[in-house]
């Protein structure tokens, strides 16, 4: 199939970007990777009258070490993460969730943020997320939130994220001496 008609904006910031969603509200979608709004597209589950990209900014794609999280930027790529040198150190779970993480392409593309965003049951990343106890920063033009994974995810695809609001990132808490991990 094919996705129905819509406008496409590239948003090299998160002010471009949160602009565009408050004043479209439900008829806009954020675009970073858009491993799962794509499909969503081409089924026409999906019909937003315009896509704002993100996917094109630095700034957005930012992967840091803030205090005792790893922060993760809403374009930071599923790989960026992967590849961290020290991944097994900062966050064990989630070196040992990436390989199984559908495969490298979709790794290479897809963001961090659009799966937690998606809030797929049956992915990795929003579980590991759940697990470790994260955080979601949501923004809109009025003001900046952060949910507890445990009340980000309010169901099956569905988040508490506003229509107006952007993932502004994903923070995972880096790991502590003594605690244990495991995945199966």
């Amino acid at each position: 199939m094919k996705p129905a008609t819509f406008d496409y904006q590239r948003a090299d910031s998160a002010d471009v970007a949160i602009e565009a969603l408050a004043q479209l509200g439900e008829d806009a979608r954020i675009l970073a990777g858009g491993q799962s709004l794509m499909v969503l597209l081409n089924m026409r589950l999906a019909q937003p009258k315009r896509l704002i990209d993100i996917s094109r900014s630095p700034a957005l794609a930012q992967v840091r070490i803030d205090g005792r999280w790893l922060h993760v930027g809403p374009a930071a790529t599923q790989a960026a993460i992967e590849r961290r040198p020290n991944l097994d150190k900062e966050l064990p779970l989630l070196a040992l969730a990436f390989p199984h993480i559908s495969h490298f392409q979709i790794r290479n593309r897809g963001t961090v943020a659009g799966s937690i965003a998606h809030a797929d049951p049956s992915a990795e990343l929003p579980l590991c997320l759940l697990a470790l106890q994260g955080e979601v920063i949501l923004r809109n033009a009025k003001r900046r939130r952060t949910v507890a994974a445990a009340s980000f995810f309010t169901g099956m695809l569905s988040t508490a994220r506003a229509v107006d609001e952007l993932v502004e990132a994903v923070h995972f808490p880096l790991a502590q001496a003594g605690a244990g991990h495991g995945f199966a």
